[in-house]
């Protein structure tokens, strides 16, 4: 075993570990980060029903620098300045369209202006300027790489964040500078599966800016969108059968009284010596609710290299891999495929139970379906 770009060979330890290797029947695995390379790649997005964003291949580069040399100049053009916080080299969202939809004065617009603000602002990124010489270069440091390549794409795109200063987040937006206060972070929980944070804009007004999993934010929105919802949930499930992680985006513009009394419950939440925890879900979810939808992201988490034939190589030799995931059912299964976890020769069974006995009554079903020519599988079932 030889790995080219560090020059080093696998050098073994001990004389036995071939028969010890030789033994294994089951391997468990994550997948972001031990089967991906845990890289977030921004690449699309759908904004009130429409989809922006070009797929380039990695062996497309003539074609990225293309699709990067025109985004510089339309941006340039559409803020009528150079736009000197774009990270052009780095740049993945590639789309000149959404330009020309931002300078209209029209719906498609206003979501596209929204969007991109969720983006900038909704986040506990924290940035910095590594160097002083050049000011307009930020770097970002997020909890997790998803939320980094967020904020990094809504800057590339004209809508920055800049820096956080107790509670107020400061942004520039198509070239002019904004101030918004912060008023309350929502974290991200897996439990929770969204992030919210309450901001008053210059002009005064509350918002509540959210994102999240499209299974939560679907259930919040508020009534009489269901075009949009259906729409938006269909580029979703587009982007999820290309294999990339999604997100959905919403807002809602709050009402003074309202945000008044929720606070002062937030806040005695916040200070329960009890169950606190179950305490701030249940106030935070009562003001994410009746949402405005936008739209959703679309994130690529690249294989690692040598991945697929690896994985192929277990499988001819008899051994079982079981990858854990947390994203959608057809973002797993796409990433399932392309890294040879599956193959069209495998009988796909799909478990989507929401309690034990849901589950446990669909793998029964599977058993009898199945159970008498894959043996593996009336194994696995057997146990309680």
């Amino acid at each position: 075993m030889y790995y080219a770009p560090a020059e080093r060979r696998c050098v073994p330890k001990s004389w036995n570990l071939s028969d010890d290797l030789g033994q294994v029947e089951y391997i468990f695995s994550d997948k972001t980060g031990t089967l991906t390379q845990n890289v977030m790649i921004f690449r699309q997005c759908t904004i009130r029903g429409r989809v922006y964003g070009e797929i380039v291949g990695d062996d497309e580069l003539n074609r990225a620098a293309e699709l990067r040399r025109a985004m510089d100049t339309r941006i340039e053009q559409t803020f009528g300045a150079p736009y000197l916080f774009r990270q052009s080299a780095t740049a993945t969202f590639l789309d000149t369209s959404v330009y020309d939809d931002l300078q209209t004065d029209n719906t498609q617009a206003r979501a596209i202006f929204e969007f991109f603000t969720v983006l900038a602002v909704c986040h506990t990124v924290i940035s910095s300027v590594p160097d002083p010489a050049h000011p307009h270069v930020l770097e970002y440091k997020a909890q997790s790489p998803d939320e980094a390549a967020l904020v990094s794409t809504a800057r590339d795109v004209g809508f920055a964040f800049l820096r956080r200063d107790k509670d107020r987040v400061y942004c520039n937006f198509r070239g002019q500078d904004h101030v918004f206060q912060l008023l309350a972070t929502l974290e991200f929980t897996s439990a929770r599966k969204r992030m919210s944070v309450i901001v008053r804009c210059e002009d005064g007004r509350l918002m509540l800016l959210s994102k999240g999993a499209d299974s939560v934010i679907m259930d919040r929105i508020r009534a009489n969108q269901e075009r949009l919802r259906q729409a938006t949930l269909g580029d979703l499930e587009l982007f999820a059968n290309h294999g990339l992680r999604t997100l959905c985006l919403g807002y809602r513009i709050l009402d003074e009284a309202e945000y008044t009394t929720w606070k002062r419950d937030y806040d005695h939440a916040m200070a329960s010596l009890g169950d606190r925890e179950t305490e701030v879900e249940e106030v935070s979810d009562r003001i994410e609710r009746e949402l405005q939808l936008i739209g959703g992201t679309a994130i690529e988490d690249k294989l690692q290299d040598g991945v697929p034939a690896t994985i192929a190589q277990l499988a001819l030799a008899g051994i079982k891999l079981w990858v854990l995931t947390g994203d959608k059912t057809e973002t797993a299964i796409n990433i399932g495929y392309s890294c040879n976890l599956l193959n069209n020769d495998m009988q796909l069974v799909v478990v989507t139970g929401g309690d034990h006995e849901g589950t446990r009554a669909q793998l029964e079903r599977a058993l009898r379906e199945f159970g008498d020519t894959h043996a593996d599988l009336s194994f696995a079932g057997g146990g309680g």
